[in-house]
């Protein structure tokens, strides 16, 4: 390996040390693993140091195709340590004053989500139930108004007739109100044992 190709990896190696503790407080930062169970936190940190591992070894393979040397380490921890000791403050006042402006751009775009689509649609779900609501309250109001003067209307069309009949059937002699009478409960009978046997069918 030439001294170009490993001053080169030397650099990336710091550099990606770097860069892995970077991502290891934004990790820290939005993960927030004093709130989760151990199990969830485990697995995350696993799987977050194999991304770095990965992320690694792809610099290493575009810089040097693959090569592993024992100061490729110590250069990813020099990388690691230089960030702590120089930029971890400045970076993590930055992450953090990153994250509360995606934080508060969040809960405006929601709010505003809520107040340009929800809401309305809120209002106008509310409105056509009251809509419904009132026009069937009015149909029924004007359905009984209806049936009343309908009533009304063939009591005093009939009260004629019912009142001739009423005459008719009280100048009707005895014995032929006897018979009609002795018909109906006839026919009343007959009806209902026809009745009782679609029951027992049933």
């Amino acid at each position: 390996m030439s001294l170009h190709i490993q001053f080169t990896t030397l650099l990336a190696m710091i550099g990606t040390g770097f860069v892995i503790g970077a991502c290891f407080d934004t990790y820290a930062h939005i993960f927030d693993r004093s709130k989760r169970h151990r199990l969830i936190v485990w697995i995350a940190d696993i799987l977050f140091w194999i991304v770095q591992a990965l992320y690694a070894f792809y610099t290493l393979l575009l810089v040097n195709n693959g090569e592993i040397r024992f100061y490729i380490f110590l250069a990813i921890l020099c990388g690691y340590a230089a960030y702590r000791a120089l930029f971890q403050h400045v970076y993590v006042r930055l992450l953090r004053r990153i994250i509360r402006i995606i934080v508060s751009l969040y809960r405006l775009f929601v709010r505003l989500f809520y107040y340009v689509i929800i809401f309305p649609l809120r209002l106008l779900y509310r409105f056509f139930v009251f809509l419904l609501f009132t026009t069937c309250h009015f149909i029924l109001s004007i359905g009984k108004i209806l049936y009343k003067a309908i009533y009304v209307c063939v009591l005093f069309i009939l009260q004629p007739f019912m009142s001739l009949g009423h005459f008719v059937w009280k100048k009707t002699p005895l014995r032929f109100q006897a018979a009609i009478g002795y018909f109906f409960r006839v026919g009343k009978g007959f009806y209902m044992k026809i009745a009782n046997m679609f029951r027992k069918k049933v």
